[in-house]
């Protein structure tokens, strides 16, 4: 069959045509070798692209050179055409087509993307699993909206809240998740964010793997053990290193960690968990910071060791839900 128009190739990769086109174009890929080089082609130099890209370069794929070399194939039907036939076992026909239905059957990448939306309530955790082998844990007061299944070229879901990733590696298809004005691109890793769309501060960290944390300004790509704190209200990060980043992720696992955490901060974590409201009785109390872990407590074991570390007393009215923080009294001037 005739080869297509580089710009039809162009909007079907980009999963933009329609579903004529996007017909034509798998049908080249299945029936022609130069279509199955063609695909081979596109799928190698993604890989490659994917894992020498920087931070600030990461690249949108395919580009107008893919196409410039894809067109000159097409038109040379030399000695080099024979050697293709000979080597047409290196992607076997029957794949290719096989390849094509399920990509056009199975993953629906044509048409519209069809989204779920899943909110996480105060007092709540979920775990998710998709298709492609990647977990996503959620904290409490979180929300994840991503697609019934996933795309050709990409992976990606949007999140407001906080949210554990443990992605299946596959470096043609990276895996991006958005958090507001930010994404983060992935090939294949573990990391915690911390993204509340009512909180200024965006955290990344990272277990394994390697992640790039792009804001409206600048990337910034981090090792395992970093993390990087995007504030979105002036548009500044910063990239630290944390002795032990895996305690950002412990609630996972029903843990409550703080490290020298302001009280403030305290609270909200704990209205989150617990699914309850503080109301602050003296403001001098937000000068205390705490330090302490604690395994699946409940929330009057909670209010207990926090009352051991610092002179602020928590009063817990459980039928309104409310808990009055104030000094205590003894120490109060």
């Amino acid at each position: 069959m005739q080869s297509p128009d580089k710009e039809i190739i162009r909007k079907v990769i980009a999963e933009t045509g329609t579903r004529k086109e996007a017909g034509n174009v798998l049908e080249w890929f299945s029936s022609s070798m130069e279509g199955q080089q063609c695909l081979s082609d596109m799928l190698d130099r993604d890989a490659y692209l994917l894992e020498t890209a920087t931070a600030s370069d990461l690249p949108e794929c395919p580009s107008d050179k893919i196409f410039s070399t894809i067109s000159g194939k097409m038109r040379r039907q030399t000695l080099k055409a024979r050697v293709l036939r000979l080597a047409a076992v290196v992607i076997p026909l029957a794949f290719i087509i096989g390849f094509a239905a399920y990509l056009d059957t199975e993953l629906q990448l044509f048409g519209p993307v069809q989204y779920s939306d899943l909110y996480v309530a105060k007092g709540e955790s979920a775990r998710i699993c998709f298709q492609d082998g990647s977990e996503v844990y959620l904290n409490a007061d979180s929300k994840i909206r991503y697609p019934k299944k996933f795309g050709w070229r990409k992976r990606e879901v949007f999140l407001e809240g906080e949210a554990y990733f443990k992605v299946a590696s596959n470096k043609r298809k990276p895996f991006v998740v958005h958090t507001g004005d930010s994404h983060i691109n992935v090939l294949g890793t573990s990391f915690n964010v911390n993204a509340y769309s009512d909180e200024d501060v965006i955290q990344v960290t990272l277990d394994e793997g390697k992640v790039i944390f792009h804001t409206p300004q600048n990337g910034y790509s981090i090792v395992p053990g970093q993390q990087v704190v995007y504030h979105k209200s002036d548009g500044k990060a910063s990239v630290q290193h944390l002795p032990n980043a895996t305690t950002e992720s412990l609630w996972k696992e029903g843990v409550i960690y703080f490290h020298d955490t302001p009280l403030v901060d305290v609270m909200r974590m704990l209205e989150r968990r617990y699914d309850v409201s503080f109301e602050l009785r003296n403001s001098s109390a937000l000068k205390y910071s705490y330090s302490l872990i604690s395994r699946q407590p409940s929330l009057t074991e909670i209010l207990d060791e926090l009352q051991k570390i610092a002179p602020v007393k928590f009063k817990h009215e459980k039928e309104k839900g409310i808990i009055e923080v104030s000094l205590v009294s003894k120490l109060v001037n």
